[in-house]
């Protein structure tokens, strides 16, 4: 129910107010010595924070419990310990950015230690004080929500909730009894996710049962994202069928909004399998979300930007260039008007599900669970999930924008305009976290998420000036790549490690440096034999994708004079057929298909195989409208077919190259095709426009290998 780049903390006090007195370090224990000193009275009465409420589980305070004696009476300790606990656990929040950023051994000890202090004060008021049953479930249920966000003490955790759900069966707290098994269920599932799944099974079943419809939906939500987390197909499969018992039961309750997350959370299981079947899927998913597009109680900026990004990702996969456009519209204005919402935060990653109110949920649902399930202004019940704020999705939206744009590569550099303003936007933010607080494994894991975003903007703007034969702006990117890399110490694995490496393989090949090239496609991780063949997640078709195109930029490498072999050409091609032929991307098989029409082999293609392949990579640049193949495969055509012809047709071909080298802009094929028109206009007899046009290629060939 979490995002993969911030846990959100569900188990954190309110935002803190705006002026915080940073606390003193008191031991708990202080507070049991008799009598106790008039200064310790006058500090906690001053420092005890008002207004707060300790039954909030989302936003644990005191305010329920009843307010402190005068200084110079017993205070009531339960009281005193938990207001004084939100003091700390407040304070180290204050705190939190600063050391996010730093890092360093002082700022960190100093946090741990307001967290530690604050837990402390909690597990003294369960031991050391008769607690009211329904209070001391809270604090078990506060007490062990911070050592689940904070620390990896999950057995002291465990024994809480334990002993905390079979005090809520004894006294029939069914409310706090649901949430303790929703958190006991996340940390099971750091140790064995398997029996996670299992019990969340059987809570399913319990509130299915009493027909505590909120939390059903609730549990099989968290079972679907634990499943889907485990990258087995099996999970995948269970995931899946979770999610569609979420959508026939909000179907049944007219829960609209909960049948249009699950829709949604069902197109992002699909994404994860690649394939035209889970593509299918992802769409019909897509469909079912659209359909409530007119409800109001579906009108939630988050799940519809949602929507607009799969729509997106999903064009992008199919490569139609026209439907990559139309939706790409779509989503940025949907994103515009998304600037004047106010529900949708820049700071606060939570939003509001809602859902239709049952007799049954005044027992089940109360203020002491809204970190999951929480009462609106209207009476119903909300369902508490977390998504990108405002500014991140933004973000991702600039990204998607850029990449749709590489694919026509015009001069104008369109694509690369929207990297330049997603990454400011993105870096931007990293530069203002100062200024919110909350917990620091949050903002650990939510600028370490933006460092990895930001590297993928990097590796989209080096494609851009390589699409140019911009060598020089190529290596800054690659430069600010690995500091970015160094900077938020993101790993370098998976689908990113494979584009950072396979970009810096394209850069030493447009300098000319094909020894090093070589070299670097030739790496174990960019090699077809290591690729997984069956079971592909999408983050595996990514990599093999990458290692497809690192063959092939090699194949065309070792034509260079002194490399070429023949026999071993039609081995690197038989073994890229069975993996391209039929690949769902058209620019990986339009890319195949120029290499196979130019590549010589041992025995030769026939001209009409060749002929075939052209024809081919033609229909596939339609699709896509890659500019930039397209310049390449007009390129080859004039050169095979009109290469010393005369005529009019050899004179409209080199021309139609040219013209589509110059909307590409790359400096290197527009001094290619210059070349051919001005050889075409010399044989016909046209020295002055041969003149002109070997100038022209002269000039080009200069700025795309500045001193060869």
């Amino acid at each position: 129910m979490n995002t993969n780049y911030a846990n959100n903390g569900l188990y954190a006090p309110a935002p803190p107010q705006q002026q915080v007195e940073q606390p003193q370090f008191i031991s708990p224990a202080q507070l049991f010595q008799q009598p106790l000193a008039p200064s310790l009275l006058s500090h906690l009465s001053q420092n005890t924070p008002s207004g707060r409420t300790l039954s909030n589980p989302a936003s644990y305070n005191s305010s329920r419990m009843a307010p402190l004696t005068p200084a110079n009476t017993q205070p009531d300790m339960t009281q005193l310990l938990v207001s004084l606990a939100e003091e700390y656990f407040q304070a180290a929040q204050e705190l939190a950015p600063a050391a996010a950023l730093s890092m360093t051994v002082a700022d960190v000890e100093a946090y741990e230690g307001l967290i530690a202090t604050g837990l402390g004060c909690l597990d003294t008021a369960l031991k050391r004080i008769k607690l009211q049953p329904r209070m001391e479930a809270n604090i078990r249920l506060r007490f062990a929500g911070v050592l689940f966000e904070e620390t990896e003490n999950s057995m002291e955790a465990e024994t809480a909730l334990s002993k905390g759900i079979a005090l809520c069966e004894r006294n029939h707290y069914y409310d706090l009894k649901y949430a303790m098994q929703f958190l006991l269920a996340q940390f099971m599932a750091k140790k064995n996710p398997k029996a996670s799944m299992k019990a969340l099974d059987g809570h399913i079943s319990d509130a299915q049962t009493y027909q505590h419809f909120s939390w059903v939906y609730v549990f099989r939500f968290l079972r679907a994202s634990h499943a889907l987390e485990s990258g087995s197909l099996t999970d995948h499969h269970a995931a899946v069928q979770n999610l569609r018992a979420v959508a026939n039961l909000a179907k049944q309750q007219n829960d609209n909004a909960i049948h249009l997350t699950a829709s949604l959370m069902e197109a992002l299981a699909f994404l994860k399998i690649p394939g035209p079947e889970s593509l299918q899927h992802v769409q019909t998913a897509l469909a079912q979300a659209r359909s409530y597009q007119h409800d109001e109680s579906c009108n939630i900026p988050q799940l519809i930007g949602l929507t607009h990004i799969l729509d997106v990702s999903c064009a992008i996969i199919k490569g139609n260039s026209v439907e990559m456009l139309t939706k790409l519209k779509d989503m940025q204005n949907m994103m515009d008007k998304a600037l004047h919402e106010n529900t949708w935060g820049t700071t606060n990653d939570t939003f509001a599900i809602p859902i239709n109110r049952t007799p049954k949920s005044s027992h089940t649902v109360s203020q002491d669970t809204r970190m999951i399930l929480g009462i609106g202004n209207d009476g119903g019940d909300n369902l508490m999930m977390t998504f990108l704020g405002k500014k991140d999705a933004y973000s991702i939206t600039y990204l998607l924008c850029g990449m749709v744009l590489l694919h026509k590569n015009s001069s104008d550099q369109k694509g690369l305009k929207y990297l330049q303003a997603g990454l400011d936007s993105l870096e931007g933010d990293i530069r203002s976290a100062r200024s919110s607080s909350g917990l620091l494994p949050d903002l650990v894991s939510k600028r370490q998420w933006r460092g990895e975003i930001s590297c993928y903007f990097r590796i989209y703007m080096a494609f851009c000036c390589a699409g140019l034969a911009n060598w020089t702006e190529t290596k800054r990117y690659i430069d600010d790549l690995r500091t970015t890399v160094r900077k938020f110490e993101v790993s370098l694995t998976g689908p990113l490690a494979s584009l950072a490496l396979y970009l810096d393989g394209i850069y030493h090949q447009g300098i000319g440096d094909f020894d090093t090239a070589l070299q670097i496609f030739g790496d174990p991780k960019l090699s077809l034999t290591t690729a997984k063949s069956t079971a592909l997640t999408s983050a595996d078709q990514v990599e093999r994708d990458i290692a497809i195109l690192a063959t092939l930029n090699s194949l065309w490498i070792v034509q260079d004079k002194g490399l070429q072999n023949p026999d071993r050409n039609l081995s690197v091609k038989e073994k890229l057929e069975p993996v391209c032929v039929n690949h769902p991307n058209p620019d990986i098989r339009m890319a195949f298909h120029l290499v196979g029409a130019t590549v010589p082999t041992n025995p030769p293609l026939e001209l009409i195989e060749i002929k075939s392949r052209l024809r081919s990579a033609l229909a596939c640049g339609n699709t896509t409208a890659n500019i930039h193949q397209m310049c390449i495969c007009l390129s080859i055509m004039c050169n095979r077919f009109f290469n010393g012809v005369i005529g009019p047709q050899a004179e409209k071909s080199a021309k139609a190259a040219s013209v589509q080298a110059t909307r590409s802009g790359n400096t290197l094929w527009m001094s290619v095709t210059d070349g051919m028109l001005a050889r075409c206009y010399e044989v016909q007899g046209k020295t002055q426009d041969a003149q002109a046009s070997m100038a022209s290629a002269q000039k080009y060939a200069d700025q795309a290998l500045p001193g060869v």
